[in-house]
């Protein structure tokens, strides 16, 4: 299974962790590009905790707009993506302010279990979860790169759910551990690409949960599905792991409100797959309520390549 196209998470929220601001060849400007990003993210993890969330709030905006402004790349990419959704361009400016509260969300929260992160983030359908990890054979949550899902995650764990997950490296592998401790401090245990399926099966036999994100294939390999009317490559890992385990998928999503807090929704699995079930049914199954949840909360939909650029 190494090499597969297993699905990918958490250190993809982060501005930059496409590694598109890493290009310089020269050693000395390549430490500076590496470190950079590291006294940012460290210097903003620790001034966001005592300054006032208005005002915050009000740095992730304007951090959004700078981005807004100047990664037209990365904006005509947004503005592909929306169209696929019959989405109008108008939204794409949400969709980096909503992706810049979610690193600010992020950053902000202290280690371990708070009653600040129960006042902010709710989680509906555990009741789903917990039936299918009654089964013995874990449970994989699936879901797309919608909403705050660092915070989510943490919100989970902090319910008592030992959580496992595959995070994509940023290019500063300083950022990458800054990411991983945080991860690690609310209880949840992450997997680079290469070093993830044997960890993610052992999670499952011990009857723990398996998050993977599946809307965006990273590491090659993966299965042709349609994915809002076009074809594209997206990751089989979630497939592969419940056929093996014999682990129900179960759809989830996580999304900001009105009320600015976070709602997460489990629902009930799609399927408790065995090793006869065809790859293909399963994977529409799990990409067509992926589609739903996107449709619902397009303006919080993180993808900020062009998804079908190689279609």
């Amino acid at each position: 299974m190494h090499g597969r196209g297993v699905a990918q998470s958490g250190s993809a929220l982060a501005w930059g962790a496409s590694g598109r601001w890493f290009k310089s060849s020269r050693p000395d400007q390549l430490i500076y590009e590496a470190m950079l990003p590291y006294i940012l993210y460290k210097t903003a993890s620790i001034l966001i905790r005592v300054i006032p969330s208005p005002v915050s709030d009000c740095m992730a905006t304007f951090i959004a707009f700078i981005f807004f402004l100047f990664r037209t790349g990365i904006r005509r990419n947004v503005d592909r993506n929306l169209a696929a959704l019959c989405m109008k361009k108008t939204s794409r400016f949400a969709v980096f302010r909503n992706f810049s509260k979610a690193i600010v969300s992020f950053l902000k929260l202290p280690p371990g279990r708070s009653a600040a992160l129960e006042r902010l983030c709710t989680i509906y359908g555990t009741e789903h979860l917990d039936a299918a990890l009654s089964a013995g054979r874990g449970a994989i949550l699936v879901t797309p790169h919608v909403g705050p899902w660092e915070v989510s995650g943490a919100r989970l764990a902090s319910l008592g759910y030992r959580i496992h997950t595959v995070a994509l490296e940023h290019p500063s592998g300083r950022v990458t551990r800054l990411f991983s401790s945080k991860r690690k401090s609310w209880g949840i245990k992450d997997y680079p690409p290469g070093e993830c399926v044997g960890n993610l099966l052992k999670a499952l036999r011990n009857r723990e949960v398996v998050v993977l994100m599946i809307d965006r294939e990273f590491v090659g390999g993966g299965i042709h599905l349609n994915f809002f009317g076009k074809d594209v490559r997206l990751p089989d890992g979630h497939i592969v792991l419940s056929m093996r385990a014999g682990a129900p998928l179960l759809p989830c999503v996580c999304h900001f409100t009105l009320r600015k807090t976070i709602e997460v929704r489990i629902d009930p699995p799609l399927a408790v797959p065995c090793p006869d079930d065809d790859p293909e049914m399963l994977g529409r199954l799990c990409i067509e309520r992926i589609e739903r949840y996107i449709r619902e909360h397009y303006d919080q939909w993180f993808a900020f390549d062009h998804i079908w650029l190689r279609e």
